[in-house]
């Protein structure tokens, strides 16, 4: 189960020889995608989460938007905890501020031309 939407460059990736199917399939194209994930095993709290396919390099290092989003190295991936949102000030505001500076982050990196989405 996960809640997402994911925008596409136009641009082919490679999604490596060890790739599985799945990954085979959804990872053939410059990605940056966001949603929501209940948790599991790996992160066991519900989070918002956010990811740039390929990984572009430092992206991990890159500061996103509000107080507690933060790259989590487990699962690679951008993390806005469920609680850090629903305690903030504005909720709404704050999962916009991550989804926005996570695709900034991932939109810079991979060289994504800043008209190819609009923000509003």
């Amino acid at each position: 189960f996960d809640l997402s939407n994911t925008r596409y460059s136009g641009r082919s990736a490679d999604p490596g020889p060890n790739a599985d199917m799945i990954m085979r399939l959804s990872h053939d194209a410059e990605q940056i995608c966001a949603g929501f994930w209940p948790g599991d095993q790996q992160l066991s709290e519900p989070a918002f989460f956010a990811y740039t396919y390929p990984k572009p390099a430092g992206i991990e290092g890159e500061l996103v938007r509000p107080a507690g989003a933060a790259w989590n190295s487990v699962i690679g991936e951008f993390i806005l905890p469920y609680e850090a949102a629903r305690l903030a000030g504005d909720a709404r505001q704050a999962i916009l501020d991550f989804l926005e500076s996570t695709y900034d982050a991932g939109a810079t990196g991979l060289g994504w031309s800043p008209d190819l989405v609009s923000s509003r």
